[in-house]
């Protein structure tokens, strides 16, 4: 099982599912729409560094999704439908 949940970011024009570190190296390597931000830029960094076995997997596809989610990249699903149930009772009890 892997150490975070994938996530599913929309880059030019198509989906991509991140679900390892590796993926999310190969999306930093594509065009995105703010080259230069310092979020993507230290994404970059934290996914260099955790590569060489310098930072967990865990901070390095943290600062990767904080980056895709700046940019507008995160693709969000809509909750389940187990979800939206729990949602209406957790309503319901308060």
């Amino acid at each position: 099982m892997p150490a975070f949940i994938p996530i599913t970011i929309h880059l030019n024009d198509r989906s991509m599912a991140i679900v390892s570190i590796a993926d999310a190296a190969k999306a930093l390597q594509q065009p995105w729409p703010f080259m230069d931000k310092p979020s993507r830029l230290e994404a970059i960094r934290m996914i260099e560094e955790c590569l060489a076995g310098h930072c967990s997997h865990q901070a390095a596809f943290a600062a990767f999704e904080a980056a895709a989610s700046e940019q507008g990249l995160l693709k969000q699903k809509p909750p389940s439908v187990g979800l939206r149930k729990f949602d209406g009772v957790a309503e319901d009890l308060l």
